[in-house]
């Protein structure tokens, strides 16, 4: 493994304990090498952390299109699609938006990008679901903008004593089933 990808675990690992407080020294304990030799690869921790969420949703991204190739129901696989995660990052809180707002802007908005492209494999299988009757039809960019809303505000802090995982399966409950009293 080349040392940049050592360094974008490392800041990856510490960033699921720390949050956006790790340091660059954490970084560099953690791999024993001084925190120069990081600064020959990353000028700055915000561009190190640029990479961090470009290396996530890259793998976001690889994970929806294994998900979307699944033999699994479509209902199944759009729910997974909608709330994809790498595997390795599946414990990861990461509602830590505010806190990139406030400390790192750029990344924040490079988040917000993010969360807002991609969604081609996802619109292709709700499409599918509205053609085969199996989702009613509803206005895809307006769903779009929903679940996008709703990303970004999980991502902006949750409920004391509430779990992220929690938080995003109460959202897809709610995307996927709706509010109204279920009948018999």
């Amino acid at each position: 493994m080349d040392l940049r990808q050592q360094i974008l675990d490392a800041a990856a690992g510490l960033f699921q304990t720390e949050g956006v407080n790790f340091t660059m020294q954490q970084v560099a304990a953690s791999l024993h090498i001084s925190k120069k030799t990081i600064y020959t690869v990353y000028p700055d921790k915000e561009a190190l952390l640029m990479e961090m969420v470009d290396m996530l949703f890259e793998k976001i991204h690889r994970r929806k299109a294994e998900l979307a190739a699944l033999p699994e129901p479509l209902e199944v696989r759009l729910q997974a699609m909608i709330i994809a995660l790498p595997e390795e990052y599946a414990a990861m809180d990461f509602r830590q938006l505010d806190a990139l707002e406030e400390r790192y802007p750029a990344v924040a908005a490079r988040v917000r990008r993010h969360l807002e492209t991609g969604w081609e494999p996802t619109m292709r299988l709700l499409e599918q679901g509205i053609t085969e009757g199996r989702i009613r039809p509803v206005n895809l960019s307006v769903l779009r903008r929903v679940i996008t809303a709703a990303f970004e505000q999980l991502l902006s802090g949750g409920e004391e004593g509430t779990s992220y995982a929690a938080e995003l399966d109460a959202m897809m409950d709610i995307l996927m089933n709706g509010m109204k009293e279920r009948t018999l």
